[in-house]
């Protein structure tokens, strides 16, 4: 496979979904005082890409059958090392960090295929953080995760792997960077409206299934002063936050096509949607404010980056009788399962 046909990726911070060297330590931003209830999958941090494919118009051959076949290589957070791990092991754990058992088979699948081709695509060791079950985790960590159902999990989970062991999404025969998320906002974002790249294959399409997943609109409420420090660590004077009225503290939107918050004005003080997530931990850049009662309301729909896979959406796809493959050529438009 050329080299070339691979973008070159960067870790970096991501908004509310940090890396995972955040998951080594807490943010600094206080804690909000009511969180809502956690009903999705895990929104996998995942790095940035930050320079599209040289020759992304370029017809290249399929990717080896060995390149399939070979073994992952994962950095592990948790224990500071790398490790290696056979493809059957690696879909087997990505898939459980990233779906319940109880999902359809076929969206279980098009997760496997989405995370194999993916940790190709980086180039180098995918980060994860096995203890914490995020990205990837091995056995032992399921065995106390599933209890007494880890048996008759891992059986099926294995079996999975096995059937899609060898195929792998691609793009003009390289591995796709297959990203993923929990729920979008009822559409998936562009990769350039959240990292510094305009991939081809991860441009957005519909996603209507996500506006009725659990989870999909959740409401965090911060005090006052709680706003006031995270503002005061985005560079915002405490003289600025004074002369203002708390009220006024948050200004109109700006959307993007995917009705995600392009950028919003803080103070007289542009800031992206996407660095707003991160300072207030939101769990989506689709997200409005309201200030109420001498506290402010951050209402988000959806979960995670928004970018590529929804998980929730394949699940609907799954349910509703479409098989893995169309589930990952819809997601990410002029890609082919190969293999």
């Amino acid at each position: 496979m050329k080299k070339s046909s691979l973008a070159v990726f960067a870790f970096a911070l991501l908004a509310a979904a940090a890396p995972f060297a955040a998951l080594l330590a807490p943010p600094t931003t206080p804690a909000p005082l009511v969180r809502a209830d956690d009903l999705s999958p895990a929104a996998t941090p995942q790095p940035l890409p930050t320079v599209p494919p040289t020759d992304a118009a370029e017809e290249t051959p399929a990717p080896d059958a060995a390149l399939a076949a070979a073994d992952i290589t994962l950095y592990d957070a948790d224990t500071g090392s790398e490790r290696v791990v056979s493809v059957r092991d690696f879909l087997i754990g990505a898939a459980a960090c990233e779906m319940p058992p109880s999902w359809n088979d076929n969206a279980l699948l098009a997760q496997m295929a989405a995370s194999h081709s993916y940790a190709l695509a980086l180039g180098e060791p995918m980060q994860v953080n096995a203890a914490l079950c995020a990205g990837w985790t091995d056995a032992d960590v399921l065995k106390a995760r599933w209890g007494d159902d880890f048996d008759a999990n891992y059986a099926r989970f294995a079996a999975l792997a096995d059937k899609v062991a060898g195929a792998l999404l691609c793009y003009h025969g390289a591995p796709a960077a297959a990203c993923y998320h929990s729920i979008s906002s009822g559409v998936t974002e562009a990769s350039q409206n959240v990292w510094t790249s305009a991939l081809p294959y991860l441009q957005g399409v519909a996603s209507p299934w996500d506006k009725t997943a659990d989870g999909y609109e959740t409401t965090i409420t911060y005090s006052l002063e709680q706003v006031d420090a995270i503002l005061q660590n985005l560079g915002l004077t405490a003289d600025t936050l004074t002369d203002t009225a708390p009220a006024a503290w948050f200004g109109a939107a700006q959307w993007d096509e995917a009705g995600y918050v392009a950028e919003m004005t803080v103070c007289g003080e542009r800031f992206s949607g996407t660095r707003l997530r991160r300072a207030l931990a939101l769990r989506s850049a689709c997200f409005s404010v309201e200030y109420k009662d001498g506290a402010f309301n951050f209402t988000t729909h959806g979960y995670g980056h928004g970018v590529g896979l929804s998980q929730h959406g394949a699940q609907a796809m799954a349910e509703g009788g479409a098989d893995w493959r169309e589930i990952l050529e819809y997601y990410f438009p002029g890609c082919e399962v190969v293999g």
